[in-house]
């Protein structure tokens, strides 16, 4: 590994003060697995979710392997196993895969719930809780994101925001801060059936609760119940964006009963006055109202909701209440709407005998006909048509999130735009063949792209297809050149996990003439880097070979690229060394040998400044640092399995002009194969990042401009699930500014060193104007101040990271620099 000097100087410093971080290790259970095992590897899984609990520490990822999985005992997870707001504990269904948690087996009890989330930030993806003698969760902890999980045929509500602790009376001990984020509720039935909602927050329900884009649907009580008692008293305000909730009061197989409710939404009870919060939600074909506040007499905000054919009243609020409605629209009530409150302040079109300025009619929506309980608007139902006159009327709102056109729609679905309220893209795909390649191109209306990935096979069921690639998810094109010539090929698009496009196919062909692979070496410092071209041939793999002789015999396989890779840059050469370079196609048609002899002045050379994780210039990073033997200082930073999750780097470039930056990663085969990159807070470039192997590392390289100056490297990921591990970047151009200490202890003094949260100067500078200036080692800088008359400072550094630093004091055209070190 090459180093500048100053970084082999604070390799040592850093080395002494230490490491403070911890590791997330990832832990996996299988049907296969046995308990018996390290459960560290898919090969060594364990076989219950309960031993995987039992050895997770904040940080750690559960990945739980398609399949069933049955319980007769409630998991309770308990407050010994908090993650933090920066090492979440993480149970995620392992690359997409359907995973159910069966409790069928329990007896119907109050006692008998699936999971009892008690703990403090734990994040659960993709997982089905089903069966349950009572609830499915019991979610009683704080800070805990539920994502994408389906509560189903549970003997209670699905799932239930409420205290775990009896003990616990008062809301500052009940849960909160808890997102629960697209996840479904159906067919849960309580033996009384009066009791199962899809979800509650009720009871003992603390504050800064969320549902964001959930669906409740054909549970035997209602959608959603927010109900209070005076003897336990009030709860939090709960808000919801984008949900829907449906045909509550009978269950997917037709059955009903007389004693639910039967609400979409349950907003209170009479005991309390509770200002919930709706935004773009949606209500329609429930047993009894859509919208009820059920004597909570409260400010409930509506805005921009949706109410429609729903068995009595789309909207019943009580007398004397206070409740805001915005923008709200109604059509088919079977009863007047009941509305109390302020109506009026703001446009909306309610169905009832009363004056309202906009009318809904059949003619307004594309469709009344509804799409999939767990996607119903995804077939343009509850979608303005058009040319419906309810489009851009509306009025702006704190509490709405965004809009398009000149003024918001009234409804839960802004036209032109997002589908909102549980609304899902709607996927139109192409494809057309070229000469050992397939072009792809597709549309996506409705519905918000948190990600995407393409799935490929040569028949047109998508049983037994292959996922080849994970566009970024403002894409909308992507060329498939791994493709051979007379094949047919089938593809799809899938988004968000679940909707796919309409399968596409196209059948390549071409000359099928020569296959020709031109390569050629450029030599840098301390590496080479390859490019080459690739024509008459369609490429399935790839390799690159090097050696220290022409002679192919005996080179050595350096680097697997992907099939669309068509450069590479080998950073383990060194100066002086001449080395021959091939590229092999297919397993057996070779490149050219192309060589170079890297050097200390190779041309475009400059000097490498590398930024580690613990160095000062990495500002920060969504996730924790794993431990790895390879990596350089032991550690790779692993980011959340999430799209958009950053690192972001700092640097000062001396000049203006052309760098190379250069990732060092490890990538499995099931992590995503490529990352953003963005410069500054421009555009976007995608940077692939081709698999090495488990624990082994590579780099990948791209030229961008930067600024004379400071700069902002970030680094993005671009769909969910696992993306790879990095290690460092490093930039090449230009010479970089690093900052060095000149010592002048009889001048400048600075103590403790190593500081925590303050330090203080001293200096025999006695000027004025005298400056504070606390620099990275990149040059940029993160804190300026006065110095004070008396030559002595405290400052106040609990805000920084730890790392070394420069502190300087500059006197007129007098400077004095000091290294400072905080732990």
């Amino acid at each position: 590994m090459k180093k500048n000097f100053i970084y082999s100087c604070l390799g040592v410093i850093l080395l002494l003060l230490g490491s403070y971080t911890a590791h997330a290790t990832s832990y996996y259970v299988s049907t296969s697995g046995n308990d018996s095992n390290s459960g560290t590897s898919t090969g060594n899984a364990f076989a219950t979710l309960t031993k995987a609990i039992s050895v997770v520490s904040a940080g750690d990822y559960i990945y739980i392997e398609g399949g069933t999985y049955s319980y007769s005992s409630t998991i309770v997870i308990d407050r010994s196993k908090n993650g933090t707001s920066s090492n979440p504990i993480r149970v995620f269904a392992h690359n997409s895969q359907t995973v159910v948690l069966d409790f069928s087996g329990q007896s119907t009890s109050s006692s008998n719930r699936g999971i009892v989330m008690d703990a403090f930030y734990w994040h659960w993806k993709g997982i089905t809780i089903e069966g349950a003698g009572d609830n499915g969760m019991l979610l009683s902890g704080n800070y805990n994101h539920i994502e994408d999980c389906i509560f189903k045929e549970n003997r209670d509500t699905g799932l239930q925001l409420s205290r775990y602790d009896t003990d616990y009376d008062s809301i500052s001990e009940w849960p909160s801060n808890n997102t629960i984020e697209d996840c479904e509720a159906y067919d849960n039935k309580d033996p009384d059936n009066e009791d199962a909602d899809g979800f509650a927050a009720k009871l003992t329900c603390g504050t800064g609760n969320k549902f964001i884009r959930c669906v409740a649907h054909h549970n035997i009580d209602d959608g959603w119940d927010l109900y209070t008692k005076s003897d336990t008293g009030a709860i939090g305000i709960v808000y919801f964006e984008e949900c829907i909730s449906h045909n509550n009061g009978s269950l997917t197989n037709g059955s009903t009963s007389g004693n639910g409710d039967k609400n979409g939404y349950k907003l209170g009870s009479s005991a309390h006055n509770i200002n919930h919060q709706l935004v773009r939600c949606i209500a329609f074909n429930n047993g009894k109202h859509g919208f009820a506040d059920n004597g909570n007499v409260g400010n409930i905000k509506f805005v921009n909701c949706t109410s429609y054919n729903n068995t009595q009243y789309n909207y019943h609020t009580r007398d004397n209440a206070s409740h805001t409605f915005v923008n709200c629209l109604s059509y088919d009530s079977n009863s007047n709407d009941r509305i109390r409150g302020d109506s009026s302040t703001y446009p909306n079109a309610f169905d009832n005998q009363d004056s309202w300025p906009y009318t809904a009619s059949s003619s307004d929506f594309q469709t009344l006909s509804p799409g999939s309980n767990s996607n119903p608007t995804s077939n343009g139902f509850l979608n303005l048509s058009s040319g419906s006159s309810l489009i851009d009327v509306g009025s702006n709102y704190s509490l709405l999130p965004s809009y398009n056109g000149s003024s918001p729609d009234l409804g839960a679905i802004e036209s032109g735009g997002s589908s909102g309220g549980g609304g899902t893209p709607v996927i139109t795909l192409s494809a057309s063949s070229g000469d050992g390649s397939v072009s792809l191109s597709w549309n996506i209306t409705g519905g918000t792209v948190n990600n995407q990935e393409i799935y490929r096979d040569t028949d047109s069921d998508p049983n037994g297809r292959t996922k080849i690639n994970i566009p970024a998810n403002s894409a909308r094109s992507y060329t498939d050149n791994s493709v051979s010539n007379g094949t047919t090929y089938y593809y799809w698009i899938k988004v968000n996990g679940s909707e796919n496009s309409n399968a596409a196919s196209a059948t390549p062909s071409g000359s099928g003439g020569s296959p020709s692979i031109v390569l050629s070496a450029s030599a840098g410092d301390g590496s080479v880097s390859l490019s080459w071209s690739i024509s008459g041939i369609s490429v399935s793999s790839q390799e690159v070979y090097r050696d220290t002789d022409s002679d192919p015999n005996g080179r050595t396989r350096i680097y697997i690229p992907s099939s669309s890779d068509r450069s590479y840059t080998d950073n383990s050469a060194s100066n002086g060394t001449t080395y021959y370079y091939w590229i092999k196609v297919n397993g057996s048609d070779n490149s050219n040998a192309a060589s170079a002899t890297p050097s200390s002045g190779s041309s475009g050379g400059g000097s490498a400044t590398r930024i580690e994780d613990n160095d000062s210039g990495t500002i920060s990073y969504d996730g924790s640092l794993k431990s790895y033997s390879n990596a350089d200082n032991g550690n790779a930073i692993n980011l959340s399995n999430s799209s958009g999750k950053q690192i972001e780097w700092n640097y000062n470039a001396s000049s203006s002009g052309s760098y190379t930056i250069t990732v060092r990663y490890t990538r499995k085969a099931s992590m995503n194969s490529s990352v953003d990159m963005i410069i500054n807070g421009g555009s976007s470039q995608t940077l692939s990042l081709p698999e090495t192997g488990s624990g082994s590392f590579s780099t990948a390289s791209f030229t961008t401009s930067l600024n004379s100056g400071n700069n902002t490297i970030i680094l993005e990921t671009n769909a969910s699930g696992e993306s790879a591990d990095i290690d460092w970047i490093e930039i090449t151009g230009n010479s970089s500014r690093m900052m060095s200490e000149i010592t002048k202890t009889s001048t400048l003094s600075i103590y403790p060193n190593p500081a925590t949260s303050i330090f203080y100067i001293n200096t025999k500078v006695v000027a004025p104007n005298a400056t504070i200036n606390i620099y990275n080692l990149q040059g940029a800088t993160i804190l300026t101040k006065k110095m004070n008359k008396d030559n002595v400072q405290k400052i106040d550094i609990e805000h920084l990271k730890s790392g070394s630093y420069i502190v300087q004091v500059k006197n007129g055209d007098n400077s004095f620099n000091k290294m400072l070190y905080i732990k």
